[in-house]
């Protein structure tokens, strides 16, 4: 779990690192600080809601096959047996 976590915190912060850089904002300043956080919260805002419909998508979709495949009920293959 712990791992899980710090790779979680590497990857807020280098995307935060890649907001700044490609954006080439200097922190220091309060204006460039406000577009940085804008910026940082739309793509935040963003991740939460692609993740939630690709949870939305996975949750919904059948995984069972439609059509018979011939599989015996346990109940009914230990009465064969017998």
């Amino acid at each position: 779990m712990r791992v899980f976590i710090l790779v979680l915190i590497k990857f807020f912060l280098i995307s935060a690192l890649f907001i700044v850089s490609n954006g080439n904002l200097h922190i220091g300043d309060s204006v460039e600080r406000g577009i940085f956080l804008d910026s940082y919260s739309t793509w935040m805002n963003n991740v939460y809601s692609q993740g939630a419909q690709i949870v939305g998508y996975v949750v919904n979709s059948r995984w069972l096959p439609d059509e018979d495949l011939g599989w015996i009920e346990p109940e009914r293959a230990n009465r064969s047996l017998e």
